[in-house]
């Protein structure tokens, strides 16, 4: 069970990044940020109080979640938001597929998980893979071609994306083993995150710009919907199996992102030899890591 809802939320995450890509016309990267993360409180928080009454009297155990809001969806989420609007959706999601090295590092240091040696082995493909997609511009028709472009600087995003997604896997697998259900912890980690993104447009006085089209909306409520989803299944993961395997196996995203933009979206996206090879090793990587 561990290893389907891993799969199940690698695969709305990927359709969540697919429908905003879609979407996307004239919506602003914070727009579509606060607009998503809307739809989840939206959506979770009925959905969890029609499962059971929350107890707020334990809110002290949300802490965790609370601050895995904080480092992801928000900040993962806007830095991969920024990647895919620069650099594409094929570049972007094999970098932030990194995360699972901090989550290991972080988990062995903190929680003192077993690592074997496959499992590094799979870490190293992993970061290899990544690599392989994110160092395009080594090439001189590449450095033109893409770089030139869109600037090498923005590879920055989906690697800070990268750190925070696997900062806040630490801190969901802390949480969920305090007894709270997924549907709960994914509504208090969302609305943690919409608090700040919240009370950040408001400061800013950049309400008139958190605005969307009738098309945009519909799209946008699409990735809301499986961005609600996907949390819930990645904290059922976490309930079953360990935070070393989990992790990996919810980041095998780009496959699911690689296939679908082939299917639906291929303008914008940059599918080289490279960027193929390097998303097989990632995933590669990935499975040397759960399997054993």
């Amino acid at each position: 069970m561990a290893v389907l809802w891993s799969l199940l939320s690698a695969m709305m995450f990927a359709g969540t990044f697919i429908l905003v890509k879609l979407g996307r016309r004239t919506v602003t990267t914070l727009a579509t940020l606060w607009i998503t993360l809307s739809f989840n409180v939206a959506i979770l928080w009925p959905w969890s109080l029609a499962l059971q009454p929350v107890e707020f009297s334990q809110w002290w155990d949300w802490r965790y979640f609370v601050l895995a809001g904080l480092f992801a969806p928000l900040l993962g989420r806007l830095f991969q938001f920024i990647g895919m609007a620069r650099l594409g959706a094929n570049i972007t999601t094999p970098i932030t597929l990194t995360h699972p090295l901090v989550t290991v590092v972080v988990a062995v240091l903190l929680l003192s998980e077993p690592v074997t040696l496959t499992k590094l082995l799979g870490g190293v493909l992993v970061l290899v893979g990544s690599l392989a997609v994110g160092s395009q511009g080594l090439s001189p028709s590449a450095l033109t071609t893409v770089l030139g472009e869109r600037q090498r600087r923005y590879l920055w995003f989906p690697v800070a994306a990268s750190v925070a997604y696997g900062i806040s896997v630490v801190f969901r697998k802390i949480g969920i083993d305090l007894g709270t259900d997924a549907v709960t912890a994914s509504a208090v980690t969302t609305t943690a995150s919409w608090l700040v993104v919240t009370v950040f447009v408001s400061l800013r006085w950049q309400w008139q710009d958190i605005r969307c089209t009738a098309f945009e909306l519909k799209y946008l409520a699409a990735a809301g919907l499986l961005s609600s989803l996907g949390p819930v299944f990645f904290y059922l993961a976490l309930q079953k199996g360990e935070l070393i395997v989990v992790a990996p196996l919810a980041a095998t995203t780009p496959l699911f992102v690689l296939l679908a933009t082939w299917l639906l979206s291929r303008e914008g996206e940059l599918f080289s030899r490279t960027v193929l090879t390097g998303t097989v090793v990632t995933v590669i990587g990935v499975s040397l890591m759960t399997a054993f």
